[in-house]
């Protein structure tokens, strides 16, 4: 599309340098044929421009070299510090440009309600995710509340708990990536996470499928009581269902008319199966189809509205044991 913004339909899981791995994925997915929201990427580039374009650079590297990592207030502080000469920054005209044509074609006629997630990388490293480490924001209506979030996942590069990830794992801050997304919102009845391998046992030869009411942020966030199915590879099969008692979901802030708010769930879902079985065996098949696509066990995030299923994210599961 441009220097700045790349559709899914656009980008490959080769371009993880450019798009972060979660972009890169869902662009593969797209190419693919899979059902993946629509949506685009403002690229790798472009925080980097925003931060040249503003002089922001020797200020930043000042803060940076002052960290004092055993202190976690002052972190706060000076992580709050660069998130907010981030945030306060005046997008380029030619950056501005771009993301305004992709939020118009993506709006189209209807103006949808969207998500704007990171996707992360590491300059010249197959690292390409830190799970939990950044911000996601739900149901954005309009281009200067877009444009506001889209800043806010520039500056979730230098929250706290991402700079202290950074220093632990021994990278080099210069070389942290974020490309945020924005995407259609799937207004979720029932969504979850799905793994090609059971991290649990980390049988190759099991999937498992934990389930909520609402948005999968829930489940992803380790906030809710979830439904639990394992699914058996071959022949494709329901193995085992667990169905809890779910007391607490995510989901569209009415009130506010935007945005995702916990709330409670009705006491006629509370014990009720999230998912049928044809659902969970659906939701297997896929899995399989993406696994093959990445060749190695997914992580998987879906979504169900009105009764079709969206892939919202797929990445390599990281906790296997050989």
């Amino acid at each position: 599309m441009g220097r700045f913004v790349r559709t899914f339909a656009e980008m490959t899981k080769k371009d993880i340098q450019e798009a972060g791995g979660k972009a890169a994925n869902l662009g593969e997915l797209t190419q693919a044929g899979f059902n993946v929201p629509p949506g685009f990427c403002v690229t790798s580039e472009a925080l980097f421009h925003l931060i040249e374009a503003n002089g922001l650079q020797t200020e930043i590297d000042t803060i940076v070299g002052g960290f004092n990592y055993e202190d976690f207030g002052e972190m706060d502080e000076k992580t709050a510090h660069i998130r907010s000469l981030i945030s306060e920054a005046e997008i380029p005209s030619d950056l501005r440009e771009e993301i305004s044509d992709a939020i118009g074609q993506l709006q189209g006629t209807e103006d949808p309600f969207v998500a704007v997630r990171s996707s992360v990388a590491v300059k010249d490293s197959p690292i390409s995710s830190f799970p939990g480490m950044m911000d996601t924001y739900h149901y954005l209506k309009g281009e200067a509340d877009i444009l506001e979030h889209i800043r806010k996942c520039w500056a979730s590069l230098w929250t706290t708990r991402a700079a202290m990830n950074r220093y632990h794992k021994g990278i080099d801050h210069h070389m942290g990536l974020i490309a945020p997304i924005v995407q259609k919102m799937v207004h979720s009845e029932v969504a979850g996470v799905l793994f090609t391998a059971n991290p649990i046992t980390s049988s190759r030869e099991e999937m498992v499928i934990e389930a909520n009411w609402g948005l999968g942020e829930s489940v992803v966030s380790g906030k809710s009581m979830n439904d639990f199915f394992v699914v058996v590879k071959s022949p494709l099969s329901l193995k085992d269902k667990r169905i809890s008692k779910k007391t607490l979901m995510i989901d569209f802030d009415e009130k506010s008319g935007g945005g995702r708010k916990d709330m409670a769930v009705a006491p006629d879902k509370m014990d009720a199966p999230t998912l049928e079985d044809a659902q969970a065996l659906e939701l297997g098949e896929t899995g399989l189809r993406i696994e093959a696509v990445f060749g190695f066990p997914q992580d998987i995030e879906w979504a169900y509205e009105t009764g079709e299923l969206y892939i919202l994210q797929s990445r390599n599961i990281r906790t296997l044991k050989d």
